[in-house]
């Protein structure tokens, strides 16, 4: 609809004029309590990063998700990059990762020079899939990045053991997953490293950006702190003069790498903490909303949804489905033709096959073998979506894509 006024992002989020429904820039509103809690440290005299409110922040994520150590960041690639750091990529090595996710799960390996392997998706999740996983590990293997893509939990039960038989590291990309669980165990601990989101379009948001770095072992969790924030740290505490030769060091944490600058702000901290606490009843939020459009679909045959392992809990980060138009020759671009012009919905298309963009073709990542993936894509799309939709709008978003459905039947 080439009038339409664009207020939002490039992603499709964000306010756009002449639609009836559209997708707002964030998941949910601040509440009160949440700003009070940034206007509180802006109010206060002490430093307005690596502080306090950074400490409880981590601590706060350690109880929610049971990691064993917890490093808050500026954003979830920040977080992306110091797993790669982390797992010694070196220029040629390989990793394996989905090529069905957001850009970001790739380009912070490639950016260390890794050979990126692109993964396909299960047929059932939407995933990346383990059997692929399997098929495509070579000596040159070092890792694999595991994607709980739209909050659905990959299949760590059966990835972790492949990885662990090739001597693999394994990255897990939880930035739509908070709260996201298989078993009762949160994901992002299954793995070696974890890597969260709170960017304004997730279930929480630290004022736009902001991520946390999840490890388990305790040497990675002691170099943590000085490659995120410049290879800072303390001269020995039994100084004769405080001051001599400086107030702080900087050292080198591993060997074969440079410190970066990850930090993140005391007020994102202190409204992390405070959005922890109504992160699981946001998520039921978009659980039942999940449960409504499905029932009220349940008839539409050319319309399918994921499927969620038994014992899992998806959080439904956003609302991705298929449409298989095949039975009456029609497509994707046709379903969103009149979903757009006649219904005044406007749906989104995204994360595009990794290996179709010209950044990765460029880069020498064009290649790829997912048929899974290839002939999936062409018909995904989403509904606008966000926490707190009323029946209304749910009732308005599915008897138009029901009508529109219908319309390219006959």
């Amino acid at each position: 609809m080439s009038n339409k006024t664009m207020l939002g992002d490039a992603s499709g989020r964000g306010a756009v004029d002449g639609f009836r429904v559209t997708c707002p820039a964030m998941q949910h509103p601040y509440t009160e309590a949440e700003i009070d809690a940034v206007v509180k440290v802006m109010r206060e005299a002490c430093g307005q990063t690596q502080g306090k409110y950074m400490v409880e922040f981590e601590q706060a994520f350690c109880a929610f998700t049971g990691a064993k150590h917890a490093f808050a960041v500026n954003n979830c690639t920040s977080a992306l990059k110091m797993a790669a750091i982390f797992c010694h990529i070196q220029p040629g090595d390989e990793v394996i990762i989905p090529a069905y996710t957001f850009c970001a799960s790739a380009i912070p390996f490639g950016d260390l020079g890794a050979k990126i392997v692109w993964a396909d998706i299960s047929p059932d999740t939407w995933t990346i899939d383990p059997d692929d996983i399997a098929r495509k590990i070579t000596p040159k293997t070092k890792a694999v990045v595991c994607v709980h893509l739209l909050g659905m939990p990959c299949d760590m039960k059966r990835i972790v053991p492949i990885a662990r038989a090739h001597g693999l590291k394994v990255v897990e990309d939880c930035a739509q997953a908070l709260d996201c669980r298989i078993d009762g165990q949160h994901v992002g601990t299954f793995g070696d490293f974890g890597c969260f989101s709170f960017h304004s379009a997730k279930t929480m948001t630290t004022l736009g950006e902001g991520g946390m770095f999840v490890c388990a072992d305790d040497a990675d969790a002691a170099a943590a702190p000085g490659i995120r924030h410049n290879g800072c740290c303390a001269y020995p505490a039994d100084r004769a003069r405080y001051w001599s030769p400086a107030m702080s060091c900087v050292d080198s944490f591993l060997d074969d790498r440079w410190p970066q600058n990850f930090c993140i702000g005391e007020a994102q901290c202190a409204l992390g903490t405070e959005e922890l606490k109504s992160v699981i009843a946001n998520n039921n939020t978009l659980i039942e909303q999940d449960r409504k459009i499905r029932e009220k679909l349940a008839g539409l045959p050319e319309i399918s949804f994921s499927r969620c392992p038994e014992n899992s809990r998806y959080v439904v980060h956003q609302y991705i489905m298929h449409y298989d138009g095949s039975a009456c020759g029609k497509t994707r671009d046709d379903l969103l033709d009149l979903m757009t012009k006649k219904y005044g919905i406007r749906c989104i298309v995204q994360y595009y096959p990794l290996y179709r963009y010209p950044l990765f073709q460029r880069k020498g990542c064009g290649e790829f073998d997912c048929p899974v993936l290839d002939k999936w894509w062409d018909g995904s799309f989403s509904f606008p979506w966000w926490c707190g939709m009323d029946d209304a709008v749910i009732d308005t978003l599915c008897s138009s894509l029901i009508s529109a459905v219908e319309e390219l039947r006959g």
